[in-house]
């Protein structure tokens, strides 16, 4: 019957082969070698096919099973991200070449390709997307819709085992992550690299890093926040020395060298230094390879841009050497962290200025009473998770301090203490969250504001009064609301309250929401004092 049929098909071939021009001579002989040629190409694409549908099933029966019981849903609204640190893949079964999730798409056994074999790839991600509706408490604002994009990233991490050529508990690690404007409309803010993305080793004694990474001291306390990332994230105070948008203490460190200790009896550290590999002694330029004043993001404030060089000079924040420590413990429901961290010569010259008031006075701020000094933050936290009967209730506290040093203590708003307190309970598949941050008044400020009783936006560059002369304290409240579809999938209802005292500019959603909500008007001079308020919804999914 096979003999029939390729006869057959041979002879039909041959019939239509002698119809086309030009006519060319094929023997049978020709013609039945080629579909004996093709019936065996045809054979091993068959046992392919069956051994990649064995494959297939064999991850989809994996896939079916129950998650384990440590996969439980997480107490925080939002992953932190810019805020928050990176995630650790999931683990791929050894030998995955490719893996979604830590399940392997490709698998190869070894013995081939020496860099393949033992490598495991992990594609990654998180969705933050929200609505929002707020107001800053400034009087030519009022209140206003937004969507945001709130630290969307996608990430590729890579480990090489090589324990199979002699290392025993040893890898190659790389990564690469990358924040997504999901909202906003993209620039180089969301450049390939652009979030945690590194080459290491990691050995039984600990992980040696180089690239960029969140600091160990951010890091330290990143879980006690449940409101990561939303218009009621802990930085509009925590790590946040002068207030406005930019949280000095929360801070993703560029050029860096770390080491992250395995974990023992519940005790783990990290360390880490940037070089400020800058030019100019006072730090005033950008650092080497960099395109933007150091210790500033991307088109943030501060950051130079759009020049390709600084000649006006780096002088809002920009620092030289970064070194971060944290001593973190773990152990059952109890929590407990301590962190340092210090940038050195953080030039500030940029305050020193004489600025006339509308009340005819001057507030003048000398040459060297800001200057460039040393700055550095110092933090405790602990939390303790309680079993109550309805659900798990999950308790945080931190105590921060920040310094400036020797600069005069009228123009010092670098130098304060702060407190946090958190509280989630979770009943189910719901959490419900609320927080507090203080910031304490520092002993000056360079700054000025605007009164916040204007009919007509004054002129940019206007100042009624010195901040100087009033308190600067500020409180913000924040409470909402999770639900779980799934480990992976959420959605977040949260509202948050900002008070600030009459010399203080705090923001609502600072180092981590899509944008931020701040005390200034449409000329953007500071209006300090405002009451700011936003009630925030949306989804996140974790792949």
């Amino acid at each position: 019957m096979k003999k029939g049929l390729l006869a057959g098909t041979a002879l039909a071939a041959i019939g239509l082969a002698l119809t086309q021009q030009p006519v060319q001579a094929a023997t049978l002989d020709d013609v039945m070698a080629r579909l004996d040629a093709l019936e065996r190409n045809n054979a091993k694409l068959a046992k392919e096919n069956a051994q990649l549908r064995d494959r297939v099933n064999n991850i989809s029966s994996r896939s079916a099973a129950p998650p384990a019981a440590a996969s439980t849903p997480k107490g925080n609204p939002v992953q932190h991200a810019g805020v928050a640190p990176s995630p650790t893949p999931a683990p791929a079964p050894e030998h995955a070449v490719v893996s979604i999730g830590g399940a392997p798409l490709y698998s190869k056994a070894p013995g081939g390709n020496a860099f393949v074999d033992n490598t495991t790839v992990t594609l990654y991600g998180h969705v933050d997307l929200s609505g929002d509706v707020f107001n800053a408490g400034v009087f030519d604002q009022g209140t206003k819709f937004g969507v945001a994009s709130n630290l969307t990233f996608f990430g590729v991490h890579a480990r090489h085992d090589l324990t199979p050529y002699g290392f025993a508990g040893w890898a190659a690690v790389a990564q690469f992550e990358s924040l997504v404007e999901v909202a906003a409309v993209p620039t180089e803010r969301a450049a390939l690299g652009t979030r945690d993305s590194f080459i290491g080793m990691a050995t039984p004694w600990g992980t040696i890093k180089a690239g960029k990474s969140d600091t160990p001291y951010k890091k330290a306390t990143s879980k006690f926040d449940p409101f990561s990332a939303t218009l009621g994230d802990y930085n509009s105070i925590m790590g946040n020395t002068g207030g406005d948008l930019r949280a000095e203490f929360d801070w993703r460190a560029a050029h860096a060298l770390w080491y992250e200790s395995p974990v023992w009896n519940g005790f783990q550290t990290t360390l880490m230094i940037s070089p400020g590999q800058n030019t100019a002694k006072d730090n005033s330029d950008f650092a080497l390879g960099d395109f933007n004043c150091p210790a500033t993001s991307a088109r943030g404030s501060g950051s130079g841009f759009p020049l390709t060089s600084a000649p006006e000079g780096c002088t809002d924040g920009s620092y030289g050497n970064l070194y971060s420590a944290s001593l973190t413990y773990n152990q059952g429901p109890f929590t407990a962290v301590a962190a340092y961290e210090l940038h050195e010569g953080t030039n500030r010259t940029g305050d020193e200025a004489v600025t006339p008031l509308s009340n005819g006075g001057v507030l003048i701020v000398p040459p060297g009473a800001v200057g460039i000094a040393n700055e550095w933050a110092a933090k405790v936290g602990a939390g303790y998770r309680i079993d109550d009967g309805i659900g798990k209730l999950q308790l945080y506290g931190i105590y921060e301090v920040m310094r400036r040093e020797n600069t005069v203590a009228d123009f010092n708003e670098r130098s304060r203490d702060g407190y946090f307190l958190s509280a989630t309970q979770s009943v189910g598949a719901w959490d419900v969250s609320a927080s507090w941050a203080h910031a304490n008044a520092s002993p000056g400020s360079p700054g000025t504001s605007v009164f916040n009783n204007y009919t007509v936006t004054p002129a940019p560059g206007s100042a009624d009064f010195a901040l100087n002369s009033v308190d600067s304290s500020a409180d913000q409240y924040a409470a909402g609301v999770k639900y779980h579809f799934s480990p992976f999938a959420t959605w977040y209802l949260v509202g948050s309250y900002l008070r600030n005292g009459p010399g203080a500019h705090y923001c609502l959603g600072v180092s981590g929401h899509g944008y931020g909500i701040c005390g200034r008007d449409a000329n953007n001079n500071v209006v300090a004092g405002n009451k700011a308020s936003a009630v925030t919804t949306g989804m996140t999914f974790d792949f």
